[in-house]
């Protein structure tokens, strides 16, 4: 995870392990399964934010109303799953605001200092009187050792809650990293359904926090795909109450490595829960023109569906893999050259077939494709399709 020295995990921690924040996770009905499905998240005192969030261009109605508001000044937020509130038009929007208002009020914020999240079937409006009395609930509960409830409550079509807490030791002390997320299937984020929610007790300002989030989820959230579709309520929240005192220029260089070595772990932890999946794959692609090239290459090997397949069936010919990098090649200037696709470093080919058989049989491994076009490279995340895969989401009613 190219992570900093004094990067520790917190055994046991959650997103409310960072001094400061309270959360809670009830259940308000939503869901058929009834399970816990609306979720609260806070700073108890003043905070910065970051926001990054989906660029499908139909987004989601709680996406629609936090981009009315700056993206320095939320200090919680309210999530529900079990329904997307997404192609809900401007009824839907209306539903997000009387969300955020609702909290707010008993939270002593104004509703621009909340933002809104929801996750599930797209295409259904909100039951706003179960997730108003949802919302009461939780903030009723909310406290400290919240954050696994949190962690719990937002989550769909997840094997578990995805999360946890870190500290890291910088020039001017220990600071807190904590997060919790969910994602297992819609994954193919480009700022997968997928949120995260990031607290942290550094101090530092909005625009270094905005720039460090956006660059963080860039080099992880950005860099998995399980289905290559790309959901309308992607976001990525991190809010920072600065209570461990301010950074210096040294020190934000240093926490903004571990804020996106956070962000790339639990990436992978989205993409190893990818619905049915039984593989995580790494590609990495180097010798392509430019690193815009490879990143194209990466693409279309990760989010291709024959691709895909021969992995959940461990199949090392590499046809298909030359077949992704073709189309994303298609029209490029220059001669293609030769291609070399290899698991783990062992080439893909007839005289050592076999041997890339058993590497594939992992549960983890490393895609490696060597073109021969200039200096450029690149790496993704990605998950196998298997039978399961179809099954889910035939039956997929949240």
């Amino acid at each position: 995870m190219r992570a900093p020295p004094g990067l520790a995990l917190i055994e046991g921690g959650s997103v409310t392990s960072t001094p400061g924040f309270v959360a809670a996770g009830v259940r308000c009905g939503l869901k058929t399964s009834r399970e816990p499905d609306l979720g609260l998240l806070a700073s108890e005192g003043p905070s910065v934010s970051a926001m990054v969030d989906t660029r499908n261009a139909l987004p989601a109605a709680a996406i629609t109303r936090n981009r009315r508001y700056p993206r320095n000044g939320f200090r919680a937020v309210v999530v529900n799953s079990g329904s997307a509130n997404a192609a809900t038009g401007s009824p839907g929007v209306d539903d997000a605001e009387a969300m955020a208002a609702r909290a707010a009020g008993a939270l002593g914020l104004s509703p621009w200092e909340v933002a809104v999240s929801s996750t599930g079937t797209i295409g259904d409006r909100l039951d706003l009187p179960r997730v108003v009395a949802g919302i009461d609930d939780a903030l009723d509960a909310r406290s400290p050792e919240g954050g696994h409830a949190f962690g719990r409550a937002i989550c769909t079509t997840d094997a578990a809650p995805k999360g946890g807490a870190f500290r890291v030791g910088l020039r001017g002390g220990v600071v807190t990293i904590g997060v919790a997320a969910k994602g297992a299937g819609m994954i193919r984020p480009h700022m997968a359904t997928m949120l995260a929610y990031l607290t942290t007790d550094a101090g530092i300002d909005a625009a270094a926090l905005q720039a460090m989030t956006a660059a963080a989820a860039a080099s992880s959230f950005n860099r998995i795909s399980v289905d290559g579709q790309m959901s309308p309520s992607d976001a990525v929240l991190v809010m920072a109450s600065g209570s461990a005192g301010g950074l210096s220029a040294e020190d934000i260089a240093r926490f903004g490595d571990a804020l996106s070595a956070v962000m790339r772990w639990v990436a992978l932890q989205i993409v190893r829960d990818g619905e049915g999946s039984s593989h995580v794959v790494r590609v990495l692609v180097s010798g392509a023109a430019d690193d815009d090239e490879a990143e194209r290459v990466t693409r279309a090997v990760g989010d291709s569906p024959l691709v895909k397949t021969a992995i959940a069936g461990r199949d090392p010919s590499g046809g298909r893999v030359l077949q992704a990098v073709g189309q994303a090649l298609a029209g490029a200037a220059g001669d293609p050259g030769v291609v070399v696709v290899g698991v783990n470093g062992i080439p893909c080919d007839a005289d050592r077939r076999d041997e890339a058989a058993v590497a594939m049989a992992a549960g983890e491994y490393d895609l490696t494709i060597g073109l021969s076009r200039g200096d450029g490279s690149s790496e993704a995340w990605f998950s196998d399709l298997t039978h399961d895969y179809v099954t889910i989401n035939t039956d997929y009613r949240t």
